[in-house]
């Protein structure tokens, strides 16, 4: 990106492309004139520079001009095609892990390598796109797809958590496959337990329960590292001893066992199955945060809490105004304040060019809550989103 003085911003003129003062905060978008509040802030703040891949003009918004029109169809164009990308990637994880498991099955063998060689593909892939891989929508249709999808949905999420706790790259490739293999027992299991529509019977709760007990002797058997199958095994411990299999508490827990319970956690909540429906993203960490100092480790979910952002990507909200928006990026630096596309003004109309607002904790229009379910269908239709 280039980068531009404050001294070479002109007040109340536009640039065409979004400005930012890093790499990950967007300070201002193409629809959105520089204002000389803006620029006191800045020079408050001690920036002298911003970065853009604009260039300044003057006039109408970008939003209401044709050449905005044309960039937010370029920009819409990409966002989508990078979708396409993430999408492909997500479901070549899903038949990889399928064909690893299905192997297991027939043959008896878990190799090591192949497995490592995923998760440090994924690590990769994460550094490139972790907003869209860390929410994409999950729906399982099919009882024995759900221990895949869920595994590599907890994976995306334990490599992002030991990326933010900077865990050398050898820690990540572990705690990356002990992701994508702590739901092995559940396949010596008969899957009509885990895709039960009913409440389970004490028995099928204890047979379920046996399931990390399974993928620890079984990993262990095969040799593989020691953090690895220990985290496993820990999964469904909890900080206050309510877990299982050994009723561990705080510390007895590993921290990679401790970041397993958290992302395995949020993944089921999030994911969509045959007889419940999954929680969007913003619900799935409220739910979590309930259990903060009993069942989860308070620092894992407030890792979590800052890269998924309290309103998570896909997040449909309504800000103090009135106005509607989807979160379409999260902001590390503020939680509550993240990217949004706004798609309803205040007065209920739609957006043509769906501008871009970055919400900020000194800015009077704030979000209050998130959309129902029934509102978020409402709105889906309305906007054809469907």
């Amino acid at each position: 990106m280039n980068k531009v003085s404050l001294g070479n911003l002109k007040i109340d003129s536009y640039i065409n492309q979004p400005v930012y003062l890093d790499e990950k905060y967007i300070l201002l978008s193409p629809d959105i004139s520089i204002s000389k509040e803006m620029i006191n802030r800045l020079e408050k703040w001690e920036y002298k520079e911003i970065k853009t891949d604009g260039i300044p003009f003057e006039g109408n918004s970008l939003g209401n001009s044709p050449d905005g029109a044309t960039a937010t169809i370029e920009s819409n164009e990409k966002q989508s095609e990078e979708q396409k990308l993430i999408n492909n990637f997500t479901n070549e994880c899903i038949k990889f892990l399928t064909k690893y498991y299905d192997n297991f099955r027939e043959l008896d063998v878990l190799p090591l390598v192949p497995i490592s060689d995923k998760a440090k593909e994924i690590i990769f892939e994460l550094k490139e796109h972790k907003d869209l891989l860390l929410n994409i929508n999950s729906e399982v249709k099919k009882a024995d797809s759900y221990v895949i999808h869920h595994s590599i949905k907890t994976t995306f999420l334990v490599l992002a958590i030991a990326d933010f706790l900077k865990f050398p790259i050898h820690k990540q490739i572990e705690i990356g496959i002990a992701a994508m293999l702590h739901k092995l027992g559940m396949l010596l299991l008969p899957s009509q337990l885990y895709e039960k529509h009913g409440a389970l019977s004490i028995k099928e709760l204890q047979v379920i329960r046996t399931h990390p007990v399974i993928s620890y002797k079984t990993l262990k058997k095969a040799e593989f590292p020691v953090s690895i199958y220990i985290a496993v095994l820990e999964h469904h411990e909890h900080i206050n001893g309510s877990g299982y299999p050994r009723k561990l508490t705080g510390n007895k827990i590993s921290l990679n066992g401790k970041i397993l319970a958290v992302a395995s956690a949020f993944a089921a909540a999030t994911t969509k199955r045959p007889y419940r429906s999954g929680l969007d993203g913003h619900s799935g960490i409220m739910d979590l945060l309930k259990g903060k100092g009993t069942k989860y480790d308070e620092n894992i979910l407030r890792t979590l809490v800052f890269i998924m952002s309290l309103y998570p990507v896909g997040t449909f909200v309504k800000l103090s105004n009135s106005a509607i928006g989807l979160v379409i990026k999260t902001n590390l630096t503020t939680p509550k304040h993240p990217i949004l596309k706004l798609l309803v003004d205040e007065k209920g109309i739609p957006y043509n060019n769906k501008p871009v607002l970055q919400t900020r904790p000194e800015d009077e229009i704030q979000i209050i809550r998130t959309l129902t379910k029934d509102e978020v269908e409402s709105l889906k239709a309305k906007l054809n989103l469907l």
